[in-house]
């Protein structure tokens, strides 16, 4: 979807894939352990393969099969509308995540250029529908980016955004820096504790996630990346 600051935005699509394949990648992790939970994010838009994603999905759940729980399965979208009123509508208890790493429209149609086809109001107004439907809470994910959305400002304005939402909680992530954004740079710990503790003292629940794949380049399309480049 072309996200500044994603790995995978930086190659482009090359297909969807298939259910069955999809499922295929599941069992196949799981040759090396047990999982128990899945997200499904980071190489591409889950909305934007709806009906491929969503069957996958209820393979994995489903009780003859797997048998993952729902609710330790998580969609992740970056604010495809559409497809966030259609899972709405499905009656089934996944867990939903919206990236939104920006706190106003400026900024992230600057970062994710989705957000010129649904601005951050028609997609918090879905998102506020959507857990008045489904009753469950959704996570923002924020990447912080050192200089670009770490402000204190932003921070505020994040708050006000997110309490729109009924049900909601904040992801803060630290940026893992990718090579064709150089400019782009991961803050400081003071800074991301200043945007926590801002969250925390506007009642918006939060986390601050460490990051646990930066040695092995595993955000967003780094691996794809690396394999491609090597």
């Amino acid at each position: 979807m072309g996200c500044a600051f994603c790995a995978s935005g930086s190659r482009g699509v090359v297909r969807s894939l298939t259910a069955d394949e999809i499922v295929a990648e599941y069992m196949a992790g799981r040759r090396h352990g047990e999982i128990t939970n899945i997200v499904v994010m980071g190489m591409g838009e889950p909305f934007a393969n709806y009906d491929e994603t969503l069957r996958a999905l209820k393979l994995i759940n489903a009780g003859k099969g797997p048998n993952l729980g729902a609710r330790h399965i998580t969609i992740s979208t970056c604010g495809v509308v559409p497809g966030l009123e259609r899972l709405a509508a499905e009656g089934i208890q996944f867990e939903l995540s919206v990236s939104l790493h920006a706190p106003n429209d400026e900024l992230r149609s600057y970062l994710m250029p989705v957000n010129r086809r649904w601005p951050i109001n028609e997609l918090l107004e879905a998102c506020a529908n959507y857990t008045r439907r489904t009753k469950r809470i959704i996570t923002f994910e924020y990447t912080v980016i050192q200089g670009v959305n770490d402000s204190r400002a932003c921070a505020e304005e994040l708050a006000r955004q997110v309490r729109r939402v009924p049900m909601a909680k904040v992801n803060l992530i630290p940026l893992s820096p990718v090579d064709h954004r150089a400019d782009f740079k991961t803050p400081d710990e003071s800074t991301l504790l200043m945007f926590l503790d801002v969250l925390m003292k506007n009642r918006v629940q939060t986390m601050l996630r460490r990051s646990r794949g930066k040695d092995a380049n595993a955000a967003c399309g780094q691996l794809r990346l690396r394999r491609m480049e090597g």
